[in-house]
């Protein structure tokens, strides 16, 4: 199992987290809180590699993460389509975010 959070604080993307492609089955749980203000924002997945010579999450290709699209209060759920990176992206208002995210899998 891998533990890890990652926070954003108004417009813009996150840092990264990256996550196993090759557990089976995929499922990661995303359970995101906001700390401050009123943001809107997504939690959003990658399907690039971040262990890629020349990686840039700027110019990675991004999916919103189904149940996580323009939320403005805290919200749970799961992602389990295979993915490589997640991030919360604040795409408007001002505040901040932070998402605690548990990958299911061996330790």
């Amino acid at each position: 199992m891998q533990l890890g959070s990652i926070s954003q604080t108004n417009s813009g993307r996150s840092a990264i987290r990256v996550v196993d492609d090759f557990q089976t089955p995929f499922n990661v749980g995303v359970g995101t809180k906001v700390t401050s203000g009123a943001p809107t924002f997504n939690i959003e997945y990658s399907l690039d590699d971040p262990n890629a010579d020349g990686y840039s999450a700027a110019t990675a290709t991004w999916y919103v993460a189904t149940g996580f699209s323009a939320a403005t209060t805290s919200v749970g759920g799961a992602i389990t389509v295979p993915c490589r990176a997640i991030s919360i992206n604040i795409t408007s208002g001002t505040g901040a975010v932070t998402a605690n995210i548990v990958q299911a899998g061996p330790v």
